[in-house]
């Protein structure tokens, strides 16, 4: 059967899902999305200032360094954001691949580079360090979007196309754990995992494939002494007090000193030498102790809508390449997200996740920002036909593929 002639389940004709012919006309950006985005940002700046400005001013004489680099990120981002969400909608499935080997090249890179806190992780230029795993997570989603969507009804057929799904993200996973970046590497494997169920695999293949995943996935995790250290120090933080416990402890005693309204704007004490280096992983303790349990809400409930909004360009994608892609990315983000406010309370293991727009850190507002942009650039595209990943597997049901 051609793949140019499935039928959504009303049996409404659908926008086709070859390359080749015309997309849906373009319907203009989601201005919701873009609103939160700069919220986003602005708090961002903020709090990054709040967060840094009395080490910086300590250490450099300077109180605005950090957040006057991060806002040149930002710039940077911005202007990567709207590129994205300009260029004709063919040319993000066409150029799947090449993003996808450009970022495998640099993370190769990398491992050229010395260590820099017992990881290689960055590629310096000067003053400059660009971390290319920021961009690995958006070049596997869109390269697994590409192969995927261009081989609808084969994702079943273990020995002729699946094994490629597969094997699509893997040498991203490997030279991942090479710097080592073990959180990363499970954001991007749980990314890749997610694309091929979008596409359609059967639940017994699914939850086959997720057992195998953890079956790997587990014993690597343990293979390394200060991965099953920061293990057991979550487990029990205070047992390790001076040691991985600390930066969890100090940043529990900063969402509790904040109380219902917070100790006010500016007014952290976690940040003056109790948490280090606030402005990064643990921004979210500085900004419930200064803004309480009330601004906490706030910021999880902005997460919210922006995935939301996410997933909303995604059900009305005009093909499966938007679905995927829209889907994947949406959940790194808001993925990332909660696991980062997860570790700052406490609840999850530690994995050195940077809070989306928030965080300082260059590579990543950049990395989140193309994000925001393919979001963009999906949603001037998408079609008022409900397509998404409920009604697409079920269409495939309906039609025996």
């Amino acid at each position: 059967m051609s793949t140019d002639t499935l039928k959504p389940a009303s049996q409404e004709r659908a926008p086709s899902v070859s390359p080749g012919l015309p997309m849906a006309p373009r319907r203009g950006y989601d201005t919701v999305l873009m609103g939160l985005v700069v919220v986003f940002l602005i708090v961002g700046l903020v709090m990054v200032q709040s967060a840094s400005g009395p080490t910086a001013a300590e250490d450099y004489g300077d109180a605005f360094r950090y957040v006057r680099r991060q806002g040149m990120a930002m710039a940077a981002g911005i202007v990567g954001c709207f590129a994205v969400a300009l260029v004709p909608y063919e040319w993000l499935r066409k150029y799947a691949f090449h993003a996808y080997g450009a970022v495998l090249l640099l993370l190769t890179a990398v491992l050229a580079f010395p260590a820099q806190g017992g990881a290689r992780r960055w590629i310096s230029l000067g003053s400059v360090n660009f971390q290319p795993s920021e961009f690995i997570k958006i070049a596997v989603v869109l390269a697994m979007a590409q192969l995927l969507s261009s081989n609808v009804g084969k994702i079943d057929d273990i020995k002729g196309f699946l094994w490629k799904a597969i094997l699509l993200p893997a040498p991203a996973l490997v030279l991942l754990l090479l710097e080592p970046d073990m959180g990363t590497t499970v954001i991007t494997a749980g990314l890749a995992f997610l694309c091929i169920y979008l596409a359609g695999l059967k639940q017994s293949w699914v939850i086959g494939l997720f057992g195998g995943g953890l079956a790997v996935g587990v014993p690597v995790m343990l293979s390394a002494e200060y991965r099953v250290r920061r293990f057991t120090s979550f487990m029990n933080p205070w047992e390790d007090y001076y040691g991985d416990g600390h930066q969890v402890i100090q940043s529990m005693i900063a969402f509790h000193s904040g109380g219902l309204t917070g100790a006010g704007l500016g007014e952290s004490q976690a940040k003056h030498q109790f948490l280090p280096e606030p402005w990064t992983d643990f921004v979210g303790s500085v900004l419930a102790e200064e803004l309480g349990l009330i601004g906490l809400l706030v910021l999880i409930v902005a997460y919210g809508l922006l995935m939301w909004r996410g997933l909303r360009i995604a059900r009305q994608a005009s093909d499966l390449f938007g679905v995927i892609t829209a889907t994947a990315l949406t959940v790194a983000i808001g993925g990332q997200a909660f696991l980062n406010l997860g570790v700052a309370m406490g609840i999850v293991p530690p994995k050195g996740l940077v809070l989306p727009f928030m965080s300082y850190g260059a590579s990543a507002v950049m990395g989140h920002l193309v994000c925001i942009g393919l979001l963009l650039n999906i949603s001037a595209h998408q079609t008022p036909i409900p397509r998404g990943p409920t009604v697409y597997r079920a269409t495939r049901k309906a039609e025996g593929l």
